[in-house]
């Protein structure tokens, strides 16, 4: 139990006082922990924390998505939820023990940030750092890049966001109506 709260809980430290960085709910994150989590009937899964000095510094988790393997006659590892410290040593060391997991169930490429499906966080930020990121994307340091490139990764695809403003957009309008449904819904 303590260590699925550190590692559910290192994104919160890392990024206390990051005004851009939305988490994902608690709840959610405990919930993949769980033996009844739906993600268990289609996906193989680990997870891993790096410690120096008894202090938590990195952590990753990877992921056999066997439904989508078995569609697409692949055998992919996905790696996710990887957040770490500036240091290529600790990254290394994450990156290193989900490929040899994958390498043990037979899998020959592993691909990421990607998480289990479409609708969890997944991709690497690589500019906008300081916009506030969305719900759907997971939000990074600038040196994530590094890090994972440093170990054979390059990248695959171009996620791009856009900000749309409809016409007479007044934000003190949508602050209202968000208030009225914070109090409605308690």
């Amino acid at each position: 139990r303590k260590q699925i709260k550190e590692f559910i809980d290192l994104p919160l430290k890392m990024y206390k006082g990051n005004q851009c960085y939305i988490p994902p709910i608690y709840m959610d994150e405990k919930a993949i922990f769980k033996k009844s989590c739906i993600h268990n009937l289609t996906c193989d899964q680990i997870f891993f924390l790096a410690y120096r000095d008894n202090k938590v510094v990195g952590r990753i988790q990877g992921i056999i998505q066997k439904q989508y393997n078995e569609l697409y006659k692949t055998k992919k590892a996905r790696f996710s939820r990887f957040h770490c410290e500036d240091n290529l040593e600790t990254a290394t060391c994450l990156i290193k023990e989900v490929e040899k997991w994958a390498k043990e169930k037979g899998m020959e490429e592993i691909i990421g940030p990607m998480g289990y499906n479409d609708l969890e966080r997944e991709g690497l930020l690589i500019e906008g750092f300081d916009y506030l990121n969305t719900y759907e994307e997971e939000y990074n340091f600038p040196y994530y890049q590094k890090l994972i490139e440093a170990n054979g990764f390059s990248k695959d695809v171009d996620w791009v966001e856009f900000r749309i403003y409809p016409e007479n957009y007044e934000e003190q309008k949508l602050e209202k109506i968000a208030k009225r449904a914070l109090k409605k819904m308690n």
